[in-house]
């Protein structure tokens, strides 16, 4: 039985220890808060025109998602970098400048077409996600 756990214990934290897989399981975490976070603002009145709305909901929602996320990654998926804090957010920002604009571009092209907020919002995350993990790694969190 102590076999089984130290093999099972080992085999889990080989799999933490992997930053692609923290990747995926932190990016999910942060996906999952995404469309909550975007579920509730989208019902916020910003505007009376229908486009405006959305695009002003997914601006509020994704720049919020910004802060939540860098100190998600910075703490549990590149935990142990050795850069200080303003070196970082400085450029995770600039990483995130990058994927925000296509995020935009694509999130209004499927509310354009005519996507549900949340599908269009699911859609453009998607288009992003590895472009994000190589700047973070190459860029923002490296060693």
């Amino acid at each position: 039985m102590q076999n089984l756990k130290a093999k099972v214990t080992r085999i889990l934290k080989s799999y933490l220890d992997n930053k692609k897989i923290l990747y995926i399981i932190n990016g999910s975490i942060i996906f999952g808060i995404n469309l909550i976070l975007a579920y509730f603002i989208f019902k916020i009145p910003f505007s009376q025109n229908h486009r405006i709305q959305n695009n002003i909901a997914n601006i509020v929602t994704t720049e919020l998602m910004v802060f939540i996320s860098f100190f998600i990654h910075d703490n549990f998926t590149w935990k142990g970098n050795t850069g200080t804090f303003f070196y970082k957010i400085i450029r995770y920002h600039t990483i995130m400048a990058g994927s925000l604009v296509v995020r935009f571009i694509s999130f209004s092209i499927f509310d354009y077409i005519g996507f549900h907020f949340l599908i269009s919002t699911i859609f453009s995350i998607a288009i992003i996600i590895i472009f994000n993990y190589f700047g973070f790694d190459k860029f923002v969190f490296d060693k």
